[in-house]
């Protein structure tokens, strides 16, 4: 099971590469943030699990925290995508 969520991780963070190598627009980095945001949850579950279980105002705050900073997470793998390939162009 586990090098199925690894295999599904760097399968993530390829995917965010290959969208900054095609450039593709940056409006679709917070759609991938949402997948790494599940992917980093699920991989956190037994922490994630309580906070679900209460629904209150701390699962609302932490969820946002989490994808923002997966979101810049994401962006700075769609950066490295597209140095790659000005890097290639030349």
């Amino acid at each position: 099971m586990n090098f199925i969520k690894g295999l599904l991780g760097l399968g993530l963070l390829a995917s965010a590469i290959y969208m900054g190598f095609a450039r593709f627009s940056l409006w679709s980095v917070p759609a991938l943030s949402l997948f790494f945001t599940a992917a980093y949850i699920q991989g956190k579950w037994c922490l994630w699990n309580r906070l679900f279980r209460q629904q209150n105002r701390k699962l609302y705050q932490s969820l946002l925290v989490t994808y923002l900073i997966q979101t810049v997470l994401v962006f700075v793998f769609y950066l490295i995508g597209s140095g790659i390939a000005r890097l290639f162009a030349r």
